[in-house]
């Protein structure tokens, strides 16, 4: 079940990690378009906003402008009637409820006696009451006023700067003045009328595209008109509030707007990033709407937040719809895992389940299946040929025991001679073998090899043993023992097999050995002053390649003292893992170093042991054989 929970749960997560990749981008993307066309639509929406408030203080100006030139002509045509001046004032501002007030201010001294002379009517505050008053005197010196003066020396009509006029109505005002001429095109006054900057104010304030956003008018020096906050109107101008800013961009939206451009910039407003549309007006002035990113993202922000919870939500179910599918269907995997498991535990009958599908795990199931069936004909086989090895090994052993047997092992204890031999084949059993007769004072010796290993030249080296030990017991000499065994192994040697052969007879009394050496490694002499040197012989064939070979002997006389060791080319021919060879130099370094006192016994097994130590441990490649024989 582990395997299942670990497998499912790591497929479903990785699939789920992929979606989920996909899914977030697939939404930030979404977000991000979203983001720039709601901010699209939020410069279309504010531009709109603008232009629908422009288009709203223009109709305002533009009736004010209307009704005065509606009026211009009557008050030429009736300049000395000053009952007819006050009546035309007072239907101007009952008439247009955008004017407030009206004058017709003349020129000082036009009327003779009358130094000012400005017929006024204006709107009460509270009662909407007309009231009608002469504001010309010598404390309200209208000639030196802006709505007067300017549109004097212009010489057309012109809107005033905002003002708050203590000399009539008692209102922040704008003022919109006409010139007034004879017939002569001489100045004799002018006609004006005036505008609430109280509702203008309030109109201006009520424009709001967004929660957060507000709207302000200016005028043509920057001075506010209309700004939400109220204090500031005729106290402030847009370039002073652009100098408690640390952006820089309010001053040049503000000499932009004077300027009469039309535009939108981004900037900073009390650590808020805004954007501000604005644009011109008839009469000089400009409007600007101003609005925040934080109230044109808000919609965004939600619909982020409300993509964020159902994604996180659609995930979770995702991941728990692909683990429940995952679980479902690698079941069968599962339960293939657990089949093999139990196969694996030694149950090679285990049931293993059914899979109705043809795909891949039709494929696996029929795998399996396929396995299952060869682990049991294996286990039959390997039944079978265990049983086969172990009575092939019991042979074997009993084999090596057999063949051990035929070797001597009661080596001779005398006073005048030590003997002692060893056999270590490379196999179970090996084709070296030795051999030696005592014959009254004197001793028949040989150390053979057989060409091959294993069970063949066990075989041949047990018909070599008996062949010599019977032929050796004649009495013959070396040349002729050597003969008649040749013949002997020649004698159905289909094979062609062959052994080298050392053999000698030494007289312990007088010392002279008569020896023959049929093509086996040279012996080594060991001298009573521990010189130790190869015993070079005559060359004769290995025994059992050619009947009737001549072979020769040869006799020397062995000192007292001195040793002989008859080994095998297992000794020399012993190698590394490198492939080094012990060699015929160390051999000899050996024989020269040992205590020429030490018995036969010691020093076979001080060679075997050097040959060991030269090989640190690599296979024995070939059959050892070791024979020392001490002259004492």
């Amino acid at each position: 079940m582990n395997l299942k929970k670990n497998f499912a749960s790591r497929l479903s997560l990785r699939v789920m990690l992929v979606t989920a990749g996909l899914m977030f981008t697939v939404t930030l993307l979404s977000a991000l378009f979203a983001a720039a066309t709601v901010m699209r639509e939020a410069d279309t929406v504010a531009e709109k906003v603008l232009d629908n408030a422009i288009l709203e203080i223009e109709q305002v100006i533009t009736e004010v402008e209307r009704a005065v030139d509606n009026v211009d002509w009557m008050v030429e045509q009736h300049l000395n009637d000053e009952e007819f001046l006050f009546t035309v004032t007072r239907e101007l501002v009952q008439s247009n409820p955008n004017v407030i007030g009206s004058a017709v201010a003349f020129e000082p001294g036009y009327f003779k006696g009358r130094p000012y002379f400005a017929p006024y009517s204006y709107e009460g505050d509270e009662s909407h009451e007309i009231h009608s008053l002469q504001m010309g005197n010598e404390q309200y010196d209208y000639p030196t006023l802006d709505w007067y003066q300017i549109p004097k020396l212009l010489g057309r009509p012109y809107w005033s700067e905002p003002y708050y006029d203590d000399g009539g109505a008692g209102q922040r005002m704008s003022t919109y003045s006409m010139p007034l001429k004879d017939g002569d095109g001489q100045l004799i006054g002018i006609l004006t009328a005036d505008i609430s900057l109280d509702w203008l104010s309030e109109r201006v304030a009520s424009i709001k595209p967004y929660e957060n956003s507000y709207t302000l008018l200016i005028g043509r020096n920057g001075s506010y008109i209309a700004h939400p906050d109220p204090n500031k109107v005729l106290n402030e101008t847009i370039f002073t509030s652009a100098l408690e800013m640390t952006d820089t961009t309010a001053m040049r939206i503000g000499r932009e707007m004077i300027a009469g451009h039309r535009g939108m910039e981004m900037f900073l407003n009390d650590n808020e990033e805004s954007f501000m549309v604005y644009g011109p007006l008839s009469n000089g002035w400009s409007m600007g709407v101003v609005c925040t990113y934080k109230d044109i993202y808000h919609n965004v922000n939600v619909v982020i937040v409300i993509l964020a919870f159902l994604l996180l939500i659609g995930l979770v179910a995702l991941f728990f719809g692909i683990r429940s599918l995952i679980r479902k269907q690698t079941m069968p995997v599962v339960e293939f895992s657990n089949s093999a498991m139990t196969i694996a535990k030694g149950n090679f009958n285990a049931r293993i389940p059914e899979v109705k599908s043809k795909d891949e795990l039709k494929k696996l199931r029929d795998s399996l299946a396929y396995m299952q069936q060869s682990i049991n004909e294996y286990i039959v086989e390997l039944k079978s040929t265990t049983a086969a090895n172990e009575r092939y090994e019991s042979e074997l052993n009993i084999a090596r025991d057999i063949q051990m047997s035929l070797l001597p092992q009661n080596f001779p204890q005398r006073d005048d001679c030590s003997l002692h031999a060893m056999v270590q084949p490379a196999k179970e059993v090996g084709g070296d073998l030795y051999d030696f007769i005592e014959v009254g004072d004197s001793i028949f010796f040989m150390v053979g090899d057989v060409s091959g290993k294993g069970v063949p030249a066990a075989l041949f080296m047990a018909i070599a043993r008996a062949a010599f030990r019977f032929i050796g017991s004649l009495g013959l000499s070396m040349a002729e023992v050597m003969g008649r065994v040749n013949n002997c192994l020649c004698d159905g040697n289909k094979n062609e097999m062959f052994v080298t052969i050392f053999a000698g007879h030494l007289d312990l009394k007088t010392g002279e050995m008569r020896f023959c050496n049929a093509g086996h490694n040279p012996i080594v002499i060991v001298g009573p002053d521990g010189k130790a040197s190869f015993l070079r012989a005559k060359s004769n064939l290995p025994v059992g390649l050619f009947e009737n070979f001549p072979y020769e002997d040869e006799t020397i006389v062995v000192e007292r003292g001195s040793r002989l060791v008859i080994y095998t080319d297992g000794v020399t021919e012993a190698e590394r893992e490198d492939k080094s060879q012990f060699g015929e130099d160390r051999l000899l370094e050996w024989a020269g170093k040992l205590n020429p006192s030490v018995s036969s016994t010691s020093a076979v097994l001080d060679l075997y042991a050097h040959v060991k130590n030269f090989t640190r441990g690599a296979d024995q490649n070939d059959d050892i054989t070791i024979m020392s024989l001490l002259m004492k």
